[in-house]
């Protein structure tokens, strides 16, 4: 679903490197803008029978407009003064800062639209997809492309849930964690084991919601990294069922994208068994591939103890690839379904956001999207539920 905005300012030349930024990044999917520099023009439109989802302006746009009766539609006033955050609430309207980083500018209008997809009725109550991302070896840059999966299924509506199961939790590396006052995921665990054996006593199960916060940088719920190292590594095969089960049973998420660890551990083996889908992210070098093509080997052994129709759950991606590859040779079971490419400015010492804001990845990473999540909940991407 696209939000059609409407955008009116007094300076032609703010509208031009905003629509030119528009168009080539990810928010060109998410967005279509209308933008007047007159005010005669704007208000002609604005009184015409097709309104936009949204409306962001100078106060002076905003004034006429609103004097004229037509505030159904959510608006916000673009200030130049600075003295007040964005989202700050007017009189029946919000304030964004005008002069900003343009992701910025524009997801603050993206919030401001509140873009949501309808979950079509003909999904069941429980058809949240368990899509975990694993991987042979270390450095692959698994969670660089969970947290972009998760940020790019949320632009397109979807309730998503990033749950990291690392050891150390790599994904605060990337992100700047919004502060929280959350139990989070140390006192759910415990809530869990504490329900399990106390459940003739009535604790029930714990609301989910409790525990994770909004992270809105990337569209998604999550919980914050558990500081306790060892409670990490005290997480067992059950615990991580146990987890995976309430997230898909609370009825609250589309997805959940679950980031593992080394796949040997216990959490990652709870991950292979249980998640619908699984994505294999391979580094683009021959060790990966055939550490990649071992553990398939061993999956499908019968002495694995693993799912036979694991294999059928696994889906493949090479990441980092410069494009000028020689044709590595793969085995039959390991088929790539997308290719994300390599983006030199993440070698920088200090990339941090930078690997969730590149038009290129994110291009691969909506295509990812695209095959792997659509054939699992229709009608995602094409708006047609089959």
């Amino acid at each position: 679903m696209t939000a059609r905005i409407v955008l009116a300012v007094r300076e032609s030349q703010y509208i031009e490197p905003l629509l030119h930024y528009l168009h080539h990044s990810e928010y060109g999917e998410m967005l279509r803008i209308t933008a007047f520099s007159r005010l005669d023009a704007f208000m002609e439109f604005m009184t015409g029978d097709e309104l936009p989802d949204a409306v962001a302006g100078d106060p002076a746009f905003i004034e006429a407009w609103l004097v004229e009766g037509r505030s159904t539609v959510p608006w916000a006033v673009l200030s130049e003064g600075g003295e007040l955050p964005n989202g700050r609430d007017l009189a029946g309207g919000r304030h964004i800062a005008k002069y900003q980083a343009l992701p910025s500018l524009l997801e603050a209008i993206l919030q401001l639209s509140d873009l949501k997809r309808v979950r079509t009725a003909a999904l069941p109550k429980e058809a949240t997809l368990l899509l975990g991302i694993v991987s042979a070896s270390g450095g692959s840059g698994k969670t660089t492309v969970a947290l972009n999966l998760a940020k790019q299924l949320g632009a397109v509506g979807l309730s998503v849930f990033y749950l990291n199961l690392e050891s150390v939790d790599s994904s605060g590396f990337i992100l700047r964690m919004p502060g929280s006052h959350v139990p989070g995921l140390e006192r759910l665990l415990y809530e869990l084991k504490a329900g399990g054996a106390e459940n003739k006593g009535g604790r029930g199960q714990p609301k989910w919601t409790d525990y994770a916060f909004r992270h809105d940088s990337l569209r998604c719920d999550a919980f914050r990294p558990v500081e306790n190292f060892k409670e990490m590594l005290q997480m067992s095969r059950q615990d991580t069922l146990d987890l995976l089960e309430g997230l898909a049973g609370a009825g609250s998420y589309d997805v959940v994208i679950v980031d593992t660890g080394a796949i040997e551990e216990e959490r990652a083996q709870a991950v292979l068994n249980r998640c619908g889908v699984l994505l294999w992210v391979l580094k683009n070098d021959q060790a990966s591939i055939r550490k990649t093509e071992r553990w398939l080997d061993y999956i499908a052994s019968p002495h694995s103890g693993m799912q036979p129709e694991l294999v059928n759950r696994s889906r493949f991606v090479m990441n980092a690839c410069t494009g000028a590859e020689d044709d590595r040779p793969l085995s039959a079971a390991l088929r790539l379904d997308a290719v994300l490419p390599y983006i030199p400015s993440w070698g920088l010492q200090h990339y941090g956001e930078l690997c969730l804001s590149s038009p290129q990845f994110i291009d691969g990473i909506q295509q990812l999207s695209r095959a792997i999540v659509e054939p699992e909940l229709p009608g995602v991407f094409t708006g047609i539920p089959v």
